[in-house]
This record gives structure tokens, sequence and C-alpha cells, in this order.
């Protein structure tokens, strides 16, 4: 399991193989996401399709 951290340091998720894991903060409850892939993870400022400041991490 690998753990994915956002550009400030923070754990964002967990990965591990095609599934991404997610805790809640308020009822740490765990949501897991399955995929058939992941092939890139984007870091973007804005919520929108902005590209500015747009940084991709290939897995």
């Amino acid at each position: 399991m690998e753990n994915f951290r956002c550009q400030c340091k923070k754990i964002v998720c967990q990965i591990e193989k095609d599934t991404i894991i997610i805790k809640c903060r308020h009822c740490k409850r765990y949501i897991h996401i399955n995929t058939k892939g992941i092939i890139d993870i984007e870091y973007k400022l804005t919520s929108d399709g902005d590209e500015t400041g747009l940084t991709v991490v290939k897995l």
C-alpha cells in the first residue's frame, strides 16, 4: 500500500493496486474507490478546468 500525498505533504489517500482508499476525517470510515487502473493523478489549484498550476503525476 502506498501513501499518496498532496504537494503540501499531507496524506490525501492510499493506493493499493487499482483501489484508492480515503479515510473520512470526521467519522473515520474508509471509502474504497475501485478502478480499472489508475493512469495519472493531477494536482490543480482550482476545481474548474483551468490548467494554470497543473501538475501531473504518472503512476
